[in-house]
């Protein structure tokens, strides 16, 4: 499967960057699908930088997925490779320049694999509202004000 999506955010792409970057600073938004989101890796986040995240992907079903840090390159290019509950997939985004603002460039491969592969077709419905969903919350708190951290 393959999702590109793409929002507008009215802040800086450094600080869209820094967002995403610290992803496991920030409190979830209720009823979020994210349950768990530790990093793993200690130190600053590089390439090489581990987390774990447990997800209710349905309402009677838990995964537990593990990413590294895959591309690191601020402010422009953050990209992961996941894997975990029958999937294995990679997550890019891109931080372009636009009108003072940001455009977020979201391309996700996702791969199923054993026996939820049967899924596939309502795995990739749901997942493509999930996206979009978070896309537009990233960018309703960023454009909130949401303080984000220092960059480096």
């Amino acid at each position: 499967m393959y999702f590109e999506l793409s929002v507008r955010i009215q802040r800086p792409p450094h600080d869209v960057f820094r967002f995403l970057r610290d992803k496991d600073r920030y409190p979830q938004e209720t009823g979020s699908p994210v349950l768990v989101l530790d990093k793993i890796t200690a130190g600053d986040t590089r390439v090489g930088t581990r987390y774990r995240e447990v997800v209710q992907m349905a309402p009677l079903l838990r995964g537990e997925f593990f990413s590294a840090i895959t591309r690191y390159e601020p402010p422009h290019f953050l990209e992961e490779d996941f894997e975990g509950a029958s999937m294995r997939g990679h997550l890019a985004y891109e931080f372009a320049p636009d009108s003072g603002g940001t455009l977020l460039i979201q391309r996700e491969t996702l791969d199923i694999f054993g026996p939820l592969w049967i899924l596939s077709p309502m795995v990739r419905y749901m997942l493509a509202r999930q996206l979009r969903k978070r896309l537009n919350e990233i960018r309703d708190v960023l454009d909130s004000g949401w303080e984000v951290g220092s960059f480096s």
